[in-house]
């Protein structure tokens, strides 16, 4: 059993000898000591292993676990919840970066609140292009000052990615959150929202930068990760159900901007996904916005693809553009669910 320390970090690293070295250096150079750096190879390709047994060689703190194929970043990180000596766990990719007092930031806050999931609002997003580099913050959630919100709220509203977390790793073998073994860089939807709506309330706190670097070929990239989102929808529904955890708690999860109906498959998927959460969805309306109930209640009612094609193929969002328009006004979550405003 190898030494227990405060807090794991845990990198998935799959073919990224270009930047791995940098986000290496950047967390054992943090000045928060009490580590363990776990890296879990997923059957890279190129010289990552190599780099990774060098490196712990040198600091008795890198654990290196190589995997003999490629699995996926949901098996890495469920392997790491399995794996860690921390008694906090912290996942970051392995082409990002940390500012050096991140994780010491991280610590603090939830030595000082008491959470089992502290949230950092800040970070940067990274380009080669360094003229299109820019900072994120707390997307309106300094307004109080006090750091603590509604999970809910923080499910609808704020950036669904587990590097901006840190969690207490009890918590989440007690609850059994794992990430869903899906392909396409949806899984953090899932895992954050699980996390965030188990707890009475959510923290944020306005701490160091995480350095989000953007490359066109990483899995957040992908163009076909819109096909995914239902699955994990499912899941996500699944697991709050199993929990009991009432409908007006639970995250606004249906991110339906990025949902594409282009085949009778994937129509069939979202008739039956939002003909079973429609009454659920429709009893914490408030927290939807117009054009998500408008999106639900169209694929819920559309009895089959094909009259889904005749009303509102290709675009949902033109037509609903086109219904404002002629309605001169936009409708509100009240006059869409009294069904004041008509599909």
């Amino acid at each position: 059993m190898e030494k227990p320390v405060r807090i794991t970090v845990a990198i998935p690293v799959y073919n990224t000898e270009k930047y791995l070295e940098r986000c290496l250096d950047s967390v054992q150079g943090q000045t928060f000591r009490d580590l363990e750096i776990l890296c879990i190879d997923d059957g890279s390709t190129d010289r990552s292993p190599e780099i990774l047994r060098q490196r712990a060689a040198s600091d008795d703190r890198i654990r290196v676990i190589i995997l003999p194929g490629n699995r996926g970043i949901p098996h890495a990180r469920n392997l790491a919840i399995d794996e860690a000596c921390g008694e906090y766990l912290y996942y970051m990719d392995s082409d990002d970066w940390l500012d050096p007092d991140y994780l010491e930031a991280m610590y603090g806050q939830a030595q000082r609140t008491g959470q089992d999931v502290v949230i950092n609002g800040n970070w940067i997003w990274e380009y080669d292009d360094t003229a299109k580099r820019h900072r994120c913050g707390r997307y309106g959630f300094d307004r109080d000052g006090s750091g603590w919100f509604p999970p809910y709220l923080v499910q609808s509203y704020f950036f669904p990615v587990v590097w901006a977390r840190l969690y207490r790793l009890q918590y989440l073998k007690d609850h059994g959150i794992r990430s869903p073994q899906l392909p396409g860089g949806v899984e953090d939807n899932c895992f954050t929202a699980l996390a965030e709506v188990l707890q009475p309330r959510s923290y944020i706190f306005d701490g160091p930068d995480y350095h989000y670097y953007q490359r066109a070929d990483s899995i957040s990239h992908g163009n076909g990760d819109s096909y995914y989102y239902l699955p994990v929808f499912r899941i996500m529904t699944d697991s709050f159900r199993e929990r009991n955890v009432p409908p007006d708690a639970a995250k606004r999860f249906y991110c339906l901007d990025r949902l594409k109906i282009d085949g009778r498959e994937m129509f069939d998927q979202a008739h039956a996904f939002f003909s079973d959460v429609e009454a659920e969805a429709l009893a914490a309306a408030t927290l939807y916005y117009p054009y998500e109930l408008f999106v639900m209640k169209v694929l819920a009612s559309c009895p089959d693809y094909r009259s889904f094609r005749r009303r509102y193929f290709p675009s949902m969002k033109m037509n609903w553009r086109i219904r404002v328009i002629l309605n001169r006004r936009w409708p509100s979550v009240e006059d869409i669910v009294s069904g004041k405003w008509k599909l």
